[in-house]
């Protein structure tokens, strides 16, 4: 771990403990939200220096709250390295937006389209619309770096991110790129049955990319895969694929 980062995660494990220690009413205290800001602002000057990596995603994964209200900023900050020509710095700063991308808050009640996490994508739908559209202007240039990592974590981010272009684009990793497998865990993510038909010939062929999409077809689809799940049992070319399709199956068919 470098030095800055190693800096800023000793003294994020010291503002844990000291708040873990104060009454439950002094934990949003404007202290806690300045000793949170000087870990980013060591974090952002990191950035600076020697460019994003898994540290800083990591480290931003576990700001939550603090790292949000400076999205604006930290989004800025990163935009630039999706650009670079190295490649660490293009994954890095894929992982760190991945995790602006996901953010959604803690705790609250509701249902069907009135939960928190509903209310909250509404709410900043905007942003979240800027920040897949910066994504997407790279798509491009990250197939000109052919690179694993940043394919790899292209693909989390598109699946953490449905849209037609997020579709469009995890369908050329899959087809393209060695992050094949990671690509269409992601497209099925996206929990759309629109989807299944363009995952079921991936399962059919002779390919261990396909293993995993038996379980994450029926994680997203539920009984719908059915009809998926029994073809691929009888036609996959790959035998573990249709193995696991044989045990997703009973599991559907025990519910």
């Amino acid at each position: 771990m470098k030095p800055v980062i190693f800096l800023a995660a000793a003294l994020m494990v010291f503002a844990a403990t000291a708040a873990a220690q104060q009454p439950e009413p002094d934990l949003q205290t404007a202290t806690a939200t300045t000793l949170w800001d000087k870990l980013i602002d060591t974090t952002i000057q990191h950035v600076k220096t020697s460019g994003p990596g898994a540290d800083v995603a990591h480290f931003i994964s576990m700001a939550r709250e603090p790292a949000w209200r400076r999205r604006e900023e930290l989004v800025a900050l990163l935009t630039p390295y999706l650009r670079d020509q190295k490649p660490k710095n293009v994954a890095g700063a894929l992982a760190t937006l991945l995790w602006l991308r996901g953010h959604r808050p803690m705790g609250g009640i509701g249902s069907g389209d009135d939960t928190p996490e509903e209310r909250f994508r509404k709410q900043h739908a905007a942003f979240f619309a800027a920040l897949d559209h910066t994504v997407h202007a790279g798509f491009d240039h990250f197939h000109r770096l052919n690179d694993a990592k940043v394919f790899h974590e292209l693909a989390l981010y598109l699946g953490n991110a449905p849209s037609k272009e997020a579709k469009r684009e995890l369908l050329r990793l899959a087809r393209e790129t060695p992050a094949k497998e990671q690509a269409l865990i992601c497209l099925a993510w996206h929990r759309d049955p629109k989807d299944m038909n363009d995952l079921l010939s991936f399962m059919l062929e002779d390919s261990p990319a396909s293993r995993a999409l038996p379980y994450h077809c029926r994680n997203s689809y539920g009984r719908a895969a059915l009809p998926l799940l029994k073809q691929a049992m009888t036609e996959s070319k790959d035998r573990f694929t249709r193995e696991q399709a044989e045990k997703e199956l009973g599991i559907l068919e025990k519910q």
